[in-house]
């Protein structure tokens, strides 16, 4: 189980959000600033089986954070989250570790905000 803080290691700085909320198989967190807000939500689902395919575990981490409108700027939001589906029995998690790490290479992030593909 996740703490009662999650902090996102960002690099103006961490932010330390608190946990508002846990209800079965999902948490979810927040930090209210005066300039922003910071959401965090962790999810556990399963997919439906089908005749083709096998029932998937299902994990996702959203990180939302709401950006207050100023006297020259409007309110607007950024999201970013992450989604791993493995069957029930697969320990594996090598694949989403590799693409944490092609993420946190320099300049990737830029590429695919920049509409690289």
């Amino acid at each position: 189980m996740f703490g009662d803080t999650f902090v996102v290691p960002h690099a103006d700085g961490n932010i330390t959000c608190v946990k508002i909320n846990q209800d079965g198989y999902s948490s979810e967190y927040l930090k209210k600033g005066t300039l922003d807000e910071t959401r965090v939500r962790i999810r556990h689902t399963k997919t439906n089986s089908t005749a083709a395919q096998v029932s998937k575990d299902r994990h996702n981490v959203e990180i939302l954070q709401t950006v207050y409108a100023t006297a020259t700027e409007a309110e607007f939001q950024r999201k970013v989250y992450v989604v791993v589906e493995l069957v029930p029995d697969d320990p594996d998690t090598k694949l989403t570790d590799a693409l944490a790490d092609w993420l946190i290479v320099v300049g990737n992030i830029a590429k695919l905000v920049g509409w690289e593909s």
